[in-house]
């Protein structure tokens, strides 16, 4: 703009140099006209401060919405990445109670066909004497020759009512369950099973999501019964319930724990396969 007008203001002192007769000074004053139409028009197609103004709110309208849409999509991933880490977890933790499941009916199964696990309740036209001399219930009767752990608080041994909680837990009955072990333990505190049932009332808890309540449980299986032979079990437990309450720190000390204090138990490789979850190496 300031060059249109030192050119604009530079034109009168040709003219003036060569000539002063009125019709160069009309000429002149014609072209000096001309350039002034010329600057307006220039200056006519600029566009306005206001308009600068509202093109730069627009612009920077624009950058925040796109900022705000990038936010929201990246929240949206990572809350889908969560969601999918919750049922990674989730299926880990239903493996492993199944896994922890299948290995205690294996060892029922495997006492119980030498006698030394749970002798079967005796009742009227028992099956005959299978191996080791156990008696075998018909198929299909063990719920009616055993009964609940509520029918069995009369039971004339431990093991009716030992067999009669375990029975209903296996059956999903945790409540009467863990009222039968408690039973258990009131009248035979001191028995080969009392730290067995003292544990299947932690997973009887465990079972209902009383996680507190059966990580308290698991402690007091390892606290009273330290050499028991549900001392891994419990560990194992006790290590993944401090996981399922958030406690990571806690949850891989005990894990740990299983690994290096109880080596080449099920309940090591379960402990070491969590472990290795968690991305940790342990050899």
């Amino acid at each position: 703009m300031r060059r249109l007008w030192a050119l604009v203001l530079s034109l009168p002192l040709l003219p003036l140099a060569a000539c002063t007769s009125s019709e160069d000074m009309t000429l002149l004053h014609r072209e000096i006209a001309d350039v002034q139409r010329q600057v307006e028009q220039l200056s006519g197609s600029m566009p306005a401060k206001q308009d600068l103004d509202a093109i730069k709110r627009q612009m920077e309208e624009g950058a925040a919405q796109t900022s705000r849409s990038n936010a929201d999509l990246a929240m949206r991933v990572e809350q889908l990445q969560e969601q999918i880490e919750a049922l990674d977890a989730s299926l880990e933790r239903t493996t492993t109670r199944l896994e922890a499941i299948s290995q205690e009916l294996a060892r029922a199964r495997s006492a119980a066909a030498t006698g030394q696990y749970l002798p079967p309740v005796t009742t009227a036209g028992a099956a005959p004497a299978g191996e080791g001399g156990a008696a075998v219930p018909p198929e299909g009767a063990a719920g009616a020759a055993a009964g609940s752990a509520a029918d069995a608080v009369g039971a004339s041994s431990p093991e009716e009512l030992y067999r009669a909680a375990y029975e209903d837990y296996m059956r999903g009955n945790y409540d009467l369950a863990a009222d039968g072990f408690g039973e258990y333990r009131r009248l035979w505190p001191s028995t080969e099973l009392s730290d067995n049932a003292l544990y299947w009332i932690g997973e009887c808890l465990d079972a209902q999501d009383k996680t507190e309540e059966a990580l308290a449980i698991f402690t007091q299986v390892l606290e009273e019964y330290p050499a028991s032979d549900k001392a891994a079990a419990a560990q194992l437990k006790k290590g993944l319930l401090y996981l399922k309450l958030g406690d990571k720190g806690q949850g891989v000390l005990n894990l740990q724990y299983v690994v290096y204090e109880h080596p080449g138990t099920r309940e090591a490789d379960l402990a070491r396969e969590r472990l290795r979850s968690l991305g940790m190496t342990i050899r």
